[in-house]
């Protein structure tokens, strides 16, 4: 059994502060596009002005999946 405070307790993932809000912000993105699309949430008048070519979504998708990969690729096992 190991010591409290020896280096074995730091065994883990360390993810970066700077990838860790990389992917707060991304997870904040997925969430702002999930309550633009839901059902109930724009009034009828506003069901039109959102529309957006296949191009501009993949787009944006493309940008997440971009900065969850550096921020994935920022993570470091320590053990």
């Amino acid at each position: 059994m190991q010591a409290r405070g020896t280096p074995e307790d730091d065994a883990g993932y360390h993810l970066p502060e700077e990838a860790q809000l990389q992917l707060q912000q991304v997870r904040d993105q997925l969430e702002m596009m999930a309550a633009m699309v839901m059902p109930g949430q724009r009034s009828d008048d506003a069901r039109d002005a959102l529309c957006l070519q296949p191009s501009a979504l993949a787009h944006c998708f493309r940008q997440l999946a971009r900065e969850m990969s550096e921020a994935l690729a920022a993570t470091r096992w320590r053990g």
